[in-house]
């Protein structure tokens, strides 16, 4: 039997679990899923991601049950693809989508803005576009073309609100949003993709990211409509109303990420004074 230490995402508490030295071996995809069920670690529930080297890869809330991520959660994958699309190739995504890339796409949909790729080789673009198109499918809308750069040239004023993208090259961004300084938890997500040797699992920890972003923002958008409940909001207020709801206590810069995504994503009107991090009041 194998000791491994594993870490409650919520509360950070952490104990040793055993487990069997070939548990990873049966697993089909290398990547053992593990349930942890309220009261083996804390009082949370989530699973973690232990590797062939028992190494814990990662640990996440979810709020559905993991049974066989062979069968089960790559068949619902398989599942999201839209109809008449082609099956999403990863190895093509990871190999031609730079980090940088792929977060400037996030950030983009996150902010509600309408996206341009610029280029030649419509198989590797379709395959891109469907790759977002899935991780994103039931919480962010994408509006994402695909074009050569001699059909944006002739028809660049028709796109003057688009941000547009040629591989790592940025040659439209009216609104500056893709400032490298910006773009952290949008990178962030990139990795958790790209580091994942198992596709399968990595997709699935980047749905969770996302469908987390979506639905904390979705909340604050909720909240923030109400003009009585701006006047007394603080950060430490809206991030309690997160733990309240989601039971996670969420970093300060997470926060600012947020209200970005309530301000252009769901166009909520969030006063601002000196910056976000003013008007949200100091922890």
């Amino acid at each position: 039997m194998a000791k491994i230490e594993i870490r409650c995402p919520t509360c950070s508490k952490w104990d040793n679990i055993e487990i069997s030295d070939n548990a990873t071996k049966d697993a089909k995809r290398g990547i053992l899923v593990m349930d942890i069920n309220a009261g083996m670690i804390c009082e949370h529930s989530f699973i973690a991601y232990v590797d062939k080297n028992l190494i814990v890869r990662d640990c996440l809330i979810t709020d559905f049950k993991i049974e066989s991520l062979e069968d089960s959660s790559a068949q619902k994958i398989q599942d999201d693809i839209p109809a008449g699309a082609e099956p999403v190739k990863y190895d093509l995504i990871k190999l031609n989508i730079p980090e940088s890339v792929m977060a400037n796409i996030f950030r983009g949909t996150f902010l509600g803005k309408k996206i341009i790729l610029i280029s030649d080789n419509l198989f590797l673009t379709n395959h891109v576009i469907n790759f977002f198109k899935l991780t994103l499918k039931d919480f962010f809308e994408i509006n994402i073309l695909a074009m050569s750069k001699e059909d944006f040239k002739q028809n660049k004023k028709k796109y003057d609100d688009y941000l547009v993208l040629e591989k790592r090259k940025i040659i439209q961004d009216r609104d500056k949003i893709l400032d490298s300084v910006k773009v952290v938890e949008e990178k962030s997500f990139a990795q958790k993709f790209l580091n994942e040797y198992n596709s399968v699992s990595g997709l699935i920890i980047l749905k969770n990211e996302i469908k987390k972003a979506f639905e904390y923002s979705k909340t604050l958008a909720e909240y923030l409509r109400d003009p009585e409940k701006i006047k007394v909001s603080t950060s430490k207020h809206l991030i309690d109303i997160i733990s309240e709801m989601y039971n996670e206590r969420i970093p300060s810069d997470y926060l600012i990420f947020l209200i970005d995504i309530v301000k252009n994503y769901f166009k909520v009107e969030v006063p601002k004074i000196d910056g976000v991090t003013n008007f949200l009041g100091i922890l």
